[in-house]
């Protein structure tokens, strides 16, 4: 699978487990608690996603149940109970994404070049020299 496809779009493939279309329901039913952004005082019951089996590409739309506890101190506590519906369609095979060339000049702190570091590579932002 080309980079740009897991870079850009985040594609699942998955060879051992994803081996036809019919796999996806059960798939993503199982444990796809990773897919979800939950945590102390936020949550989403919906993600969607692209998976990739063999030269076809589906997008998935996943719900879950959420369930959330009291804290001692602060927000409840929201996590993925269950997966309460999976759906997919097939689509095509997603393009590269445009990019623009974009130049700053910056005065940071040290603290907030790190930051600055840290951010370029968690988002896989491309360095022109």
């Amino acid at each position: 699978m080309e980079q740009y496809l897991i870079d850009e779009y985040g594609v699942v493939e998955d060879k051992k487990w994803l081996t036809k279309p019919s796999d996806i329901e059960s798939y993503f039913s199982e444990d796809a608690s990773d897919y979800f952004d939950c945590g102390q005082g936020y949550y989403e019951d919906e993600t969607s996603l692209i998976c990739k089996i063999a030269d076809k590409f589906y997008h998935v739309t996943i719900n879950a149940e959420i369930t959330s506890s009291k804290q001692e101190y602060g927000d409840r506590l929201y996590r993925v109970e269950s997966i309460s519906s999976v759906k997919f369609r097939e689509i095509d095979k997603p393009l590269p994404k445009e990019k623009t060339l974009v130049n700053y000049s910056l005065m940071l702190t040290k603290d907030q070049k790190r930051s600055l570091e840290h951010f370029i590579k968690e988002y896989k932002i491309e360095r022109v020299n």
